[in-house]
């Protein structure tokens, strides 16, 4: 099988097929449309002209801070990826109207950190959300930090309970890996594969392809974005057991992956942009205090 499979072989608009044996936890496009962050006419964001959240935006400012609260606390890769799944998890079910994503995000670190047995206490997290809330000045606010834990103690248990207490989750890693030693994939190849897993991580990918199929589905990605010949077909692996449709749902996966990396392209264009167009009123403000 040629690494440079799938790409634009099936439409963007694929989305992946359920059967009665599909855990609750599985979407398809058209689910995530619906969600009740989607169709609440409550929101506000700064720079939102409308009603209607930007779904991906939200989503990615809450996974960027888990990953923050993550590098705050020293812990692993793992607790930030189960808690970006928890967090796309609790929006399918609850609104961002309802409950602010930072929030929502402090209790899935608070229970990733729990479930992947690298515990922090509720005071380390509490003001490790504050420094990352607060951009690195937590002092600015009085009793930021008690706040904080008054607000993840709360969260927690909403959080549980919208996850219905399912809290084992299998990431795309370990499947790599193990694809990486059937097939002699080099280290390279796997490492960058890992690396575009946690990049999705920010996106609700994870609720749409089980994470064989985005292991495999990121394991071509890889080659192909370092142009490196394979030749076998790794549908074909004895050691992980594939969907019967397995190479439709990874070629829409590469075709999702693509968007989301042509969509934060984008987003970081749209902000550079605003950022330059405020340094001049900033510095007008600093010349007439000085």
């Amino acid at each position: 099988m040629a690494a440079h499979f799938g790409f634009g072989a099936y439409p963007a608009v694929y989305s992946p097929t359920m059967d009665d044996t599909s855990d609750q936890w599985m979407f398809r496009k058209e689910d995530l449309l619906a969600i009740p962050s989607n169709t609440s006419s409550t929101y506000s964001s700064p720079g939102s002209k409308h009603g209607s959240p930007d779904t991906q935006n939200w989503r990615t400012r809450g996974c960027l801070f888990i990953y923050n609260v993550v590098k705050n606390l020293n812990l692993r890769q793992a607790v930030a990826s189960t808690a970006c799944v928890y967090f796309h998890r609790f929006y399918m079910r609850q609104s961002v109207t309802r409950y602010h994503q930072y929030e929502i995000a402090g209790a899935c670190v608070m229970i990733a950190s729990k479930v992947e047995e690298h515990r922090r206490s509720l005071k380390e997290i509490s003001k490790a959300c504050a420094m990352v809330a607060m951009k690195g000045n937590p002092q600015s606010e009085p009793g930021v930090v008690e706040k904080w834990q008054r607000l993840l103690r709360n969260r927690e248990v909403v959080v549980l309970e919208n996850c219905c207490f399912d809290l084992d989750i299998t990431h795309p890693y370990v499947f790599i890996d193990t694809l990486a030693m059937e097939y002699g994939i080099p280290v390279f190849i796997a490492n960058s594969a890992t690396a575009y897993v946690n990049d999705t991580m920010r996106s609700p990918i994870c609720l749409l392809y089980k994470p064989e199929v985005v292991a495999v589905a990121a394991l071509y990605f890889a080659m192909s974005a370092h142009k490196w010949s394979f030749n076998e077909c790794i549908f074909d692996s004895r050691l992980v057991k594939l969907p019967a449709n397995a190479r439709r749902e990874a070629e829409a996966c590469i075709m999702d992956i693509l968007d989301f990396y042509s969509s934060e392209a984008k987003a970081e264009k749209v902000a550079f942009k605003q950022q330059q167009q405020q340094q001049p009123q900033q510095q007008q403000q600093q010349s007439r205090k000085a």
